[in-house]
């Protein structure tokens, strides 16, 4: 399967909406699955965090839009747009800076 810029960046849109008006201010979509490697768009409004969570196997976060925090015990980091991350083997968390989407990409279990 291949998804363009175009079709990314309409996800970011749609996504960025729904945020806005959802319970936890946030929405999520799947986007691309291979075997075990999984790509999730997900979008955050300002202020809008992900809570502690355990990182899967390998994680990696690509800020398409906005800026996000992560944070964990002991570090955080920035990432905003075009950034790249590994996502560190802890507890963390990620917080929305602004309106934020990032591509998750995930090695599921």
């Amino acid at each position: 399967m291949h998804v363009s810029k175009a079709e990314l960046d309409d996800l970011v849109g749609e996504h960025l909406e729904k945020a806005k008006t959802a319970a936890h201010r946030r929405s999520a979509t799947a986007v691309l699955k291979d075997g075990r490697l999984r790509q999730t768009l997900m979008a955050l409004d300002a202020g809008s965090e992900l809570a502690d969570h355990s990182k899967p196997e390998s994680a990696t976060l690509l800020v398409l839009q906005g800026s996000v925090t992560v944070r964990w015990d002991g570090g955080e980091q920035v990432v905003g747009h075009g950034g790249l991350f590994v996502i560190p083997d802890v507890v963390h968390n990620v917080v929305a800076d602004e309106p934020a989407a990032f591509l998750l990409t995930t090695i599921a279990g």
